[in-house]
């Protein structure tokens, strides 16, 4: 046993280096270095001190003590391999933590376990039976060495923490003795402030009777708000009783307990807790207080719920998707699909086995795929729509969405698709609602006018002519009241036939409203502009349609303007070409009038 206490105490020594990174270092790179050299000695002190219990263990423990204790050192080795991975990047930052933890570990592993494993040990060397062994009372450096470190421990949290005046003033005779500078004080606050372990201690009834600034900041109850109180202040009554049942029998075993609680925090809000509390005894063996180390674990709790869900994602769930499912590899290797991927590719599963999901786009799909695969390998999710190509090289629109997800330590890209033909073939038909007349089929007044704009700007742009027919329909108020709308509607639909019919396939013809029209016609001049006019007039003047027995015949009158070089705006070209529909319409109708 003597070589285990030097080894404590050496452990010891290691913690208060890691304090003096904290107070002394301002150079990050000197304490990069401080840092490393102290974790590369508690990787030497683990390898000697663990070894050697170990070698004790099967004597003093049983076996369920002895795996506890096993997995406590495998703790602290893997505690020890992320703060090697941490220092390089934060060595304040992870020193803090390595203070901490090492903390918890004095108070709870070494004095909570190690010293009842040497008291059973000895015990057992001077030929005591086990059950024995356990009540023999043990005194020993390691022992002094270790309360002694706890003592300043805990004195320099009570120092530092405003909220503890109770603990202060029964600990201030400790923290005068050792005479602390004011600097070390405000350094350790600090440390302290910055240290992302909560710790809280109660007295045997479990009234508290500290709680760090982490503490204070994870629930929101600040010490004096405490004071009377249990940590059943923090029950939400989503934990189920029997785990309280069980931290309660372990604890007044005297051993260690940890679970997670589902708590409340002073503001109401639901919290996850991973708790750890370990019995703190006095020289006779008899609880005097606990120590409790808690963690917010909300996060890694979602997380892992997240993880699960996925985990259990199964093939039943998979397989009845509605659209396509696929997971592929940072490459794009195709790792699983579901029935219905197969069913719209036309790739059997044997044929997919192997392939590329970059196989399944043309060459600009494939690009932008690619794209966004990136992106879910850098942000975690992305969205697109694209064209699948099939099998049998057919193309169908696919809006997909992929997410990354990670399986024992690789990237997958998981996606879903679903067809999106009938939404892009709605959104067509939406589009050309939007823009087009619905009784005559032609360009309403707003698409008109867009088309008609661009081509100006066109015919301005490159010098060219342009000239617009303002079209009416001769009487056509005494059409709808003597022959009702229908017969109307009839008529404007026939007009828009003649007007296809008669115009070229350049020229914009559009329904302005009730029954008037207008007509843009691209690289004419006045004379053309009116010739094409006059043509449509006559062959309007030659259409009819039935009506119950008799044949009724319709006509239009026509004004014709051309782009001028004073005219800088469509409304002005329409304007003009309106005052030569007037004088038709003035002069008797059924006639073309040039403004």
């Amino acid at each position: 046993m003597p070589e285990l206490d030097r080894q404590h105490r050496h452990l010891v020594d290691l913690v208060n280096s890691i304090g003096s990174i904290l107070f002394l270092e301002k150079d990050i790179a000197h304490c990069r270095q401080s840092l490393l050299e102290i974790i590369e000695s508690l990787s030497v002190y683990a390898d000697f001190h663990f070894s050697r219990e170990e070698e004790l263990m099967p004597t003093a423990l049983s076996s369920l003590e002895e795996a506890m204790h096993r997995r406590s050192h495998e703790e602290f080795r893997r505690y020890l391999e992320e703060a090697r991975l941490e220092a390089g990047s934060a060595p304040c930052e992870t020193a803090g933590k390595l203070l901490g933890f090492l903390s918890k570990w004095l108070i709870v592993h070494i004095i909570g376990m190690d010293m009842r494993m040497a008291r059973k040990y000895l015990a057992i060397e001077s030929a005591l039976p086990r059950d024995e062994a356990h009540e023999v009372h043990f005194e020993s450096k390691t022992n002094e060495t270790l309360l002694n470190a706890m003592a300043k421990l805990l004195d320099r949290f009570a120092e530092k923490t405003n909220e503890l005046f109770e603990i202060s003033r029964s600990l201030r005779r400790e923290i005068d003795a050792h005479k602390l500078t004011e600097y070390e004080l405000h350094k350790f606050s600090n440390a302290v402030e910055h240290s992302p372990v909560s710790i809280l201690i109660t007295d045997d009834r479990g009234i508290f009777e500290y709680v760090n600034p982490k503490f204070t900041e994870m629930t929101g109850f600040a010490f004096h708000e405490l004071d009377g109180h249990t940590p059943a202040i923090l029950k939400s009554g989503l934990t189920p009783e029997w785990l309280y049942d069980d931290m309660r029998e372990a604890l007044a075993a005297g051993q260690e307990w940890r679970g997670e609680f589902r708590n409340r925090k002073k503001s109401g809000e639901l919290y996850w807790d991973h708790v750890s509390i370990s019995p703190i005894f006095d020289a006779a063996g008899k609880i005097t207080h606990y120590v409790s180390i808690q963690e917010n674990i909300t996060e890694r709790k979602q997380a892992l719920e997240e993880l699960s869900h996925q985990k259990e994602f199964s093939e039943v769930i998979i397989n009845s998707l509605p659209g396509i499912f696929y997971m592929v590899d940072v490459k794009g290797g195709i790792v699983r699909t579901n029935p219905q991927f197969l069913e719209v590719t036309g790739y059997a599963e044997s044929e997919i086995a192997g392939r590329n999901l970059f196989d399944l786009f043309d060459g600009r799909n494939r690009l932008a795929f690619s794209e966004k695969m990136n992106e879910v390998f850098e942000k975690g999710e992305s969205a697109l729509e694209t064209e699948i190509v099939t099998k049998s090289g057919m193309s169908i629109p696919y809006f997909l969405t992929n997410h990354k997800m990670l399986i024992d330590g690789d990237h997958f890209l998981v996606g879903l698709g679903t067809d999106i033909s009938e939404r892009i073939t709605l959104q067509h038909e939406l589009v050309h609602q939007a823009r087009t007349d619905m009784l005559t089929g032609l360009p309403n007044r707003r698409r008109f006018f867009e088309l008609a704009e661009l081509e100006l700007a066109r015919a301005k742009r490159y010098g060219g002519l342009v000239s617009i027919m303002m079209i009416d329909l001769d009487e056509f108020k005494s059409i709808n009241d003597l022959h009702g709308h229908q017969t109307g509607d009839r008529v404007l639909m026939k007009f828009a036939e003649t007007c296809k019919r008669t115009m070229r396939s350049i020229d914009i013809a559009g329904r302005l409203g009730g029954e008037e029209f207008a007509v843009l016609l691209p690289e004419t001049d006045m004379t053309q502009a009116f010739e094409a006019a006059e043509r449509l007039r006559q062959q309007l003047a030659r259409e009819s349609i039935e009506v119950s027995d008799s044949v009724l015949a319709f006509t239009a009158s026509i004004g014709v303007a051309t782009l001028s070089s004073g005219q800088d705006s469509l409304d002005s070209l329409l304007a003009t070409a309106d005052k030569a529909l007037y004088e038709a319409k003035r002069s008797g109708r059924n006639r073309v009038f040039r403004a």
